[in-house]
């Protein structure tokens, strides 16, 4: 038996398709909370009459289907959601079953396959080590993490706003498969940057802040490989054909929703705005994006002190969240917590570089140019109007590539292998921090409610979790 997983282990194709099984079943059944989980909302049939209006040359939605969640422009109601998740609902149309709600079958089929890519990419790797004695439980650590920790679980929550996010970072996975790959390989191909083209335009297609990141990285990686053979301009037409057209797509979709061509969402339309009347004028002062609010953003998203209360009986910061933020959402959460494995090979890729131990990276121009477009998503979180919880999973595409490439980096030096290996210990209770961490906050995921989280921690955090659990 245990021969037969060794071999399993070593084959490629075997092992993802095992994995896949596996990620079907157990993401399949906690999306689907095994049949336990409440009626879904009429909500969920957005896409479904979004792909009806789009059918007819129409970019408006039903506004009893999308409810306070569109926006009233003219008469008509949109939604702001980009139209990817309707275009995939194309089969639906063909057997006539549009009154069919997908939701759950579209979380699961984005979150195993952001899942494959990120496996992909760990068996990249592994392919192409130069050390070809490493030992395979490094690549382990990584798999296990990929499969069990961080955004494979963390997030299994169905609903019409995590489907949207699940399928950005699904692309945002694939992204990052192709660039890894052009690091490894030490070459960029046309077929490496159309596919990197193909998945930064279809995640513009689905959500705007991950889209504008892949495509910024996109764009400063054909920079930096301009300026290293002007020649290289030849086998960058393809890509940049399927950049422009899907470009010119996202444009007429934002021109037929909001009559410009580079708006996404015109947020003065937003009908949940009559439910809070303080918003406007929060915007009005701040803006959508303001850079006053990375303080508590990055408290938000890696130090959640914010649920607690001072002496006062306040939540801590909870002046500043409120002169600054629509809404701080529920549960409290952490990426030391829940992805402190992938942190950990980021702070080996740093040590690689700064000890001049990664070689195999050069030249770094390439990689850092992608890692520089990435961070775009990210600063646009820690500086929203609002911080919910899905919006951790903009952090992915970022953390991955470095975390990739430090395990590139390990498995490619044997000086720093052997410094690896002495710390075997505490990377494996890193593992194991990522994976209940990432169980956990799913857990407090599922329980916790949308929107605002102020109005439910009057009787503080813990009672709300325990009343919630009830």
């Amino acid at each position: 038996m245990l021969t037969r997983l060794r071999e399993l282990y070593r084959s490629d194709r075997s092992l993802q398709w095992a994995l896949l099984l596996f990620m079907v079943l157990y993401y399949g059944a906690t999306l689907s909370d095994v049949g336990l989980g409440p009626a879904a909302p009429v909500q969920n049939l957005t896409f479904n009459s979004m792909l009806q209006h789009l059918l007819h040359w129409r970019f408006d939605v039903d506004p009893a289907i999308v409810g306070d969640e569109g926006f009233l422009r003219n008469g008509l109601v949109y939604s702001y959601w980009g139209i990817w998740c309707a275009l995939i609902r194309l089969p639906l149309f063909l057997v006539r079953r549009m009154n069919a709600d997908v939701t759950t079958w579209s979380c699961v089929v984005a979150v195993c396959f952001a899942g494959m890519m990120k496996v992909r990419t760990v068996l990249l790797v592994r392919r192409h080590r130069v050390i070809a004695a490493a030992p395979e439980w490094v690549f382990g650590l990584m798999l296990a993490y990929v499969v069990l920790g961080g955004s494979g679980v963390a997030y299994l929550k169905s609903s019409i706003y995590q489907e949207v996010v699940f399928w950005a970072a699904a692309f945002g996975a694939a992204f990052v498969y192709f660039a890894v790959k052009g690091v490894v390989s030490g070459e960029f191909s046309a077929r490496t940057l159309s596919w990197l083209a193909l998945f930064a335009g279809l995640a513009l297609l689905t959500r705007v802040s991950t889209g504008i990141g892949l495509c910024m990285a996109f764009g400063l990686l054909l920079v930096v490989l301009l300026v290293e053979d002007a020649s290289a301009v030849r086998r960058m037409l393809m890509p940049v054909g399927v950049m422009v057209a899907l470009l010119v797509v996202t444009g007429i979709v934002n021109y037929q929703r909001w009559g410009h061509v580079t708006t996404f969402a015109d947020h003065t339309l937003y009908i949940m705005n009559s439910h809070y009347l303080d918003r406007m004028p929060r915007t009005q002062i701040y803006g959508y994006f303001n850079v006053r609010r990375i303080p508590f953003g990055l408290l938000y998203y890696f130090l959640p002190l914010w649920v607690l209360r001072g002496a006062d009986g306040h939540l801590l910061f909870g002046d500043m969240s409120a002169r600054l933020i629509d809404a701080v959402e529920l549960p409290p959460s952490s990426f030391l917590l829940t992805d402190l494995l992938p942190i950990a090979f980021i702070v080996w890729l740093v040590y690689a570089v700064w000890t001049r131990r990664a070689v195999v990276l050069q030249p770094l121009g390439r990689w850092l140019a992608v890692a520089a477009g990435l961070t775009v998503p990210c600063l646009l979180m820690l500086t929203a109007i609002s911080m919910n919880y899905r919006y951790r999973m903009e952090f992915y595409p970022e953390m991955d590539l470095l975390a990739f490439l430090g395990l590139y980096a390990i498995v490619s030096n044997e000086e720093l292998l052997a410094v690896f290996s002495r710390w075997r210990h505490w990377m494996v209770a890193a593992l194991a921090v990522s994976i209940a961490g990432a169980f956990a906050l799913m857990i407090l995921y599922k329980l916790s409610d949308w929107g605002p989280s102020q109005q439910y921690l009057h009787d503080g955090v813990v009672r709300y979790y325990l009343s919630a659990m009830r």
